[in-house]
């Protein structure tokens, strides 16, 4: 007597993806993330700009590129298998899921600036969706290849790992590109949590001794690779992320299974030891005091432990659902934590209406910016000066802006280190104007120039309650996409094993 499973295995062979879709699937993500970067990078030193940038066209035709291959691959399914095929297939449903999300997240992203105004910060709701979207996606190509015999699978989920850790430590590109929006204290737990989100990822679909550490590995290779690119067309590159760290904890972890709380105590400390030195000596300008390390520490393992109490599948009873209660309060606590922070206006892309020109010059020496301004003559009458303004962090500094004829100019002093967004605050018929440099600050000097910089009519910014609402949506359905991912991965995995396994003879 043999016995089947209840629900017929699909014929794996004829649903397995084909190299040149992850090929050209790798090619787009890729370009994605990197178009990402450069999109910052840009955003930074230039500001807002029109659509069709390089660096847009590289985010959008990455994300298009994926979403066609894989909208290929599924078709080939549907149309040797059916439709249903395509949904019972895991890793291919949650693929079409991720790029459907990450395109409707720029759509999202436009209305909600219509809506509200600049929010030009990375932690802003859409585009934290298209960051999960993102990840998701890569963890969608990460299952399929895990389960591949073929000898070139094994290197690809590697590279697919790292994909998957390059979409999570997006979200915090600013503080690795030393633009920060918020206090330093929110850096690490915002890494940590979304690095453990990919590094469990790699884990649970990946059966390798040190699948998560060589992931961590070509992370950080592929981030020195578009650091270069950055640094060739003139744009500053990010900071190398330190994850290969916290990634051997991961590995060791899922080696002798640890329990989550225990594998969040450890990842935490390797994530601290790896990152809080290295940027206090080596970084421009992040920076974290004993405050930050103690607040932060404390933030990463509440929100670790429940990544990996999920990617473990632990069934919490509820006892376990009590003691877990502290931890789960705290990730749901993140979107609302994040919408309710400080205003931060530090990298703000000039966003508003047109209006015109200035010839702005910031100069740092011994600590003491000075920003001059030379209006055109034809607004020169109607334009008064309001203040000089310096933004980092969620920090603002501002001084007096003074007027002899057509120039404009004030000072104040700045911290030693990192780059300061300086502001010529004005004011043009009743409405207030802007314009903006940004100005790097080492051992207190630095020098920024810019014979025809724009500037622009800033719009109001709203803080509605139809804001808050529409961001905790927004940032449920990261999370419930984020756990969704984990569910269908492990589905993936028991599939994979369910369809090896040999009939059983009675």
């Amino acid at each position: 007597m043999t016995a089947h499973p209840s629900t017929p295995p699909i014929a794996e062979h004829r649903l397995a993806v084909p190299l040149w879709v992850v090929a050209v699937a790798f090619a787009g993500a890729m370009s994605a993330l990197a178009g990402g970067y450069w999109d910052d990078a840009w955003h930074t030193e230039r500001g807002r700009d029109d659509f069709f940038i390089a660096p847009h066209i590289a985010i959008y035709a990455g994300i298009a590129t994926a979403g066609a291959a894989l909208t290929l691959w599924a078709l080939l399914v549907a149309r040797a298998q059916g439709t249903a095929a395509v949904w019972r297939h895991k890793p291919l449903a949650l693929a079409l899921l991720s790029v459907a999300v990450t395109l409707a997240s720029g759509p999202i992203d436009n209305a909600w600036h219509l809506a509200f105004g600049r929010d030009a910060v990375i932690w802003s709701p859409p585009h934290m969706l298209g960051i999960a979207g993102t990840l998701a996606l890569g963890a969608a190509i990460l299952a399929e290849l895990a389960g591949r015999p073929e000898r070139w699978a094994r290197p690809l989920t590697v590279i697919a790992g790292a994909l998957v850790l390059a979409s999570a430590g997006f979200a915090t590109v600013e503080y690795d590109t030393d633009v920060p929006q918020f206090d330093e204290v929110f850096y690490l737990p915002v890494l940590g949590f979304g690095a453990s989100v990919g590094l469990m990822l790699v884990r649970v679909a990946c059966d390798g001794r040190w699948a998560a550490t060589l992931s961590a590995a070509v992370y950080t290779v592929f981030i020195a690779a578009v650091g270069a690119f950055l640094a060739v067309v003139d744009f500053p590159p990010p900071a190398l992320p330190l994850l290969v760290l916290p990634a051997v904890a991961v590995d060791a972890a899922a080696r002798r299974r640890w329990h989550p709380a225990l594998t969040a105590t450890i990842y935490t400390l390797a994530l601290h030891v790896a990152y809080v030195p290295v940027r206090n000596l080596l970084g421009d300008g992040v920076r974290f005091d004993a405050a930050d390390v103690l607040v932060g520490a404390v933030l990463t393992w509440l929100v670790t432990v429940v990544v990996f109490a999920v990617a473990a599948g632990a069934r919490l009873t509820p006892t376990r659902r009590w003691r877990a209660a502290p931890a789960t309060a705290a990730v749901a606590s993140v979107p609302l934590v994040l919408l309710l922070a400080p205003v931060a206006l530090a990298h703000d892309p000039g966003q508003g209406e047109d209006a015109g020109s200035v010839a702005m010059r910031v100069a740092v020496a011994e600590g003491r910016a000075t920003l001059t301004a030379e209006l055109p003559q034809d607004v020169c009458a109607a334009t008064q000066p309001t203040a000089v303004v310096a933004r980092r962090g969620g920090e603002t500094l501002r001084a007096a802006l003074t007027k002899r004829g057509c120039r404009i100019q004030g000072a104040l002093a700045l911290p030693e280190r990192g780059r300061w967004f300086v502001y010529a605050e004005m004011r043009r018929g009743g409405r207030a104007v802007e314009s903006w440099l940004p100005v790097s600050v080492r051992e207190g000097s630095g020098r920024a120039a810019e014979a025809d910089r724009y500037a622009y009519f800033p719009p109001e910014r709203s803080d509605s309650p139809v804001k808050v609402i529409g961001g905790v949506v927004l940032y449920g359905g990261m999370l419930a996409l984020l756990y969704a991912t984990f569910v269908l991965i492990r589905a993936s995995r028991r599939q994979r094993a369910l369809a090896a396994a040999p009939a059983v003879t009675a």
